[in-house]
């Protein structure tokens, strides 16, 4: 597999998947969907889950391992069944990067990796935090609760990764999510 910026369809794929996240977004205050609201929806889908993805296939990018963004299909479709609004638990893990290490990464490498979608996460709710207003306040809130969702350190998700690399840094990466979905 080459190494290249964006492979075929990958940019699709995370658009198509930055749409199931509106859609839950949506899902959420759907009685007040308007024009403006729409695009505030929209800005915020992009904001919390583009950056974090990126972040994992930069990083990985910067190691030497090629990487891609794809649609996970049965949890895209997990993603749009928790969008109707009276499911109260909503989901939004429509795809993912994948990591294509060859002979084999680090624990430290896999471990930066793995940190890097939620950090981007955690820095984009500090600037939320000093930004001030109404939509930066949400942008803090769902921010914490991507970084606090991935850093469960279960199964496949990037807790458990950076976990095994560091524990300082989960904690405190955990301890700051967990501020800005209650601040």
């Amino acid at each position: 597999m080459a190494r290249e910026a964006f492979y075929p369809r990958e940019v699709q794929e995370l658009t198509l998947a930055t749409l199931a996240v509106f859609a839950v977004l949506a899902g959420q205050c759907f009685y007040a969907l308007n024009t403006l609201n729409i695009l505030r929806l929209l800005t915020l889908a992009f904001l919390i889950y583009v950056p974090h993805e990126l972040a994992h296939k930069f990083v990985a990018q910067y190691y030497g391992y090629p990487a891609r963004y794809s649609i996970l299909w049965e949890f895209f479709l997990i993603t749009l069944l928790s969008a109707i609004p009276l499911i109260p638990i909503k989901f939004i893990a429509p795809g993912t990067v994948y990591i294509y290490t060859g002979t084999g990464i680090t624990r430290r490498e896999n471990g930066i990796i793995s940190a890097a979608g939620p950090a981007t996460n955690i820095l984009l709710g500090t600037v939320g935090l000093f930004a001030g207003g109404s939509f930066a306040r949400i942008v803090v809130n769902y921010s914490g609760w991507i970084a606090f969702f991935n850093l469960l350190p279960i199964g496949p998700l990037d807790g458990k990764k950076v976990l095994d690399w560091n524990a300082v840094i989960w904690g405190a990466m955990i301890v700051m999510a967990l501020f800005m979905v209650f601040y």
